[in-house]
């Protein structure tokens, strides 16, 4: 069986492949949009914030898949998978997207975000965060969907996320100190001086546990400022906190200098397992205590030499230990005395 190429034949051929590849861009296209994504009930909230937002005129896949025509079909082979998943419900909730910087570099050039941005009182340099390589959804998450963002999810510009550099010690690779200096992004005085975080009602006590402590250095720039607060403890907590905080906290006013920021008729017990300050008597009960909890509760603060002083005594019949014991009934069985044995090739 043979064929032959004839003009009818070519036609009829380049009519259908053109017919294809029409048909491949308007569907390509037509799932791009606003409208195709709204299809799907789960989106509609999405759809509904970005309809309000200033992006309302950006396709969908500028923003959700990485420039390029590769990257572009990449993401729509990707996506043929949701149809059935939408029809299952087999799909991640809550429903959290990606932009890449590339993404929004597409718009959003040096041309524009290397000058600096001034709006609200607050002046910005993106350039910096750009070559630093931060991300822009660290500040702008929520651009395109406002609140249907999941909560956990939501970022905005915030002094935090300023000082995480701006706090008077981060050097660019150039040696450069980026400083905390208030008018470099403020330009009203006493617009936003106070983070965010601050005005939250139990920061007092979650400060320490939240963010990056060098960042605190930024505006409280007096030394002590944190010791002041803490009825002179040293923060945050030094190396050999763990081995000293008793001695410590005993010469600070006991647990109310601790109270600030722990809970500590709770907390303490994850470490100590016992009641601390030991109370009185307890040299004399602490044999039970030991055999309840088990000696690795001891070690959380001793060393074997803080017990030896004791028994080694008690086990010679030192009548020393008796004192330490506070006159309590102990006895301890005879250790017999070890045979001395020549050292090796000394014979």
């Amino acid at each position: 069986m043979s064929f032959r190429l004839t003009t009818r034949g070519l036609t009829i051929a380049a009519i259908f492949l053109t017919v294809v590849v029409v048909g491949i861009g308007v569907a390509l296209a037509a799932t791009s949009t606003p409208q195709f994504c709204g299809t799907c009930k789960s989106h509609v909230p999405y759809i509904d914030e970005y309809k309000k937002s200033a992006h309302r005129d950006v396709n969908c896949e500028q923003c959700h898949s990485k420039p390029g025509p590769f990257f572009f079909l990449t993401a729509k082979l990707e996506a043929l998978q949701q149809p059935i998943a939408q029809i299952t419900g087999d799909y991640e909730k809550p429903i959290l997207g990606y932009v890449l910087n590339q993404s929004c570099r597409r718009c959003h050039n040096n041309d524009l975000l290397f000058h600096p941005v001034s709006k609200n009182g607050i002046r910005v340099q993106h350039r910096h965060l750009i070559e630093a390589g931060f991300l822009c959804m660290r500040c702008h998450s929520t651009q395109a969907h406002g609140d249907a963002v999941p909560p956990g999810s939501r970022t905005y510009p915030s002094m935090d996320q300023c000082l995480i550099c701006h706090n008077n010690q981060f050097k660019d690779p150039q040696g450069q100190v980026a400083t905390s200096r208030c008018d470099l992004c403020h330009t009203k005085p006493n617009y936003g001086a106070v983070p965010l975080t601050h005005k939250q009602n139990d920061w007092a006590t979650r400060h320490g546990a939240v963010g990056i402590l060098s960042t605190c250095s930024a505006c409280h720039v007096k030394k002590g400022a944190c010791s002041d607060c803490h009825k002179g403890i040293l923060m945050p907590h030094p190396a050999a906190w763990i081995s000293e905080h008793g001695v410590i906290v005993g010469k600070r006013g006991g647990n109310k200098a601790c109270d600030q920021c722990h809970d500590t008729k709770e907390y303490c017990k994850t470490c100590h397992q016992v009641k601390m300050p030991h109370p009185a008597g307890f040299v004399d009960s602490h044999p039970a205590v030991t055999a309840q909890k088990g000696s690795d509760t001891c070690f959380n603060c001793h060393v074997v030499a803080n017990c030896q002083a004791c028994h080694d005594l008690h086990a010679a019949g030192d009548p020393r230990a008796h004192k330490l014991l506070g006159g309590a009934n102990s006895s301890l069985q005879s250790t017999p005395t070890p045979i001395s044995s020549p050292i090796a090739g000394g014979g």
